[in-house]
């Protein structure tokens, strides 16, 4: 299923065939990896996500995971549509594929919910991701800061890494 397309961009469903030459354009071939994509393939099978992947010119390019449902991050278990691990691999950013891909997991969450919600990570490595969102309109739950999907107190002790998050809420 295509869902968005211009001259260089293609926006469709994953397919299970898509793997190795997701693995292989991503520079990462590990078995952690193929297990990971073909995961979330399975639950996109299941009606569960939508798991979207970007083609430039015709070469896997990146992914972004909608869940209808999410469970994780800030608004995890109460029944919104969550964007998870939305990924552009290096050779391909500043091309525009990451707002494609963000624009079609939004459509496809207006089908339903009027909003739709992700998790950022907080560390440097996370910049381009940040000012994205914000450029796209997400705006922060007004919670705080999360570390393990736990709202982090005032003061209380954190490590930089993955796992120290903002929710970002946008209205569809």
């Amino acid at each position: 299923m295509i869902l968005e397309s211009t001259a260089d961009i293609q926006i469709r469903s994953m397919r299970p065939d898509d793997v190795e030459s997701i693995c292989w354009e991503s520079e990462d071939g590990s078995k952690d990896s193929r297990e990971y994509l073909k995961r979330q393939i399975e639950n996109q099978s299941q009606g569960d996500s939508l798991a979207l992947l970007a083609l430039y010119k015709g070469k896997p390019a990146g992914y972004v995971f909608l869940y209808y449902r999410c469970k994780w991050g800030g608004l995890g278990n109460q029944g919104f549509p969550g964007i998870v691990d939305l990924i552009v691999f290096k050779k391909y950013r500043n091309k525009g594929i990451g707002g494609q891909l963000m624009a079609a997991a939004e459509k496809e969450a207006s089908r339903v919910s009027s909003r739709v919600y992700l998790d950022v990570c907080l560390n440097s490595e996370y910049g381009q991701a940040q000012r994205l969102y914000a450029k796209l309109g997400y705006i922060p739950d007004g919670k705080g800061v999360y570390y393990k999907e736990k709202v982090l107190a005032a003061n209380a002790p954190c490590i930089n890494d993955d796992e120290l998050t903002l929710c970002l809420i946008k209205k569809l």
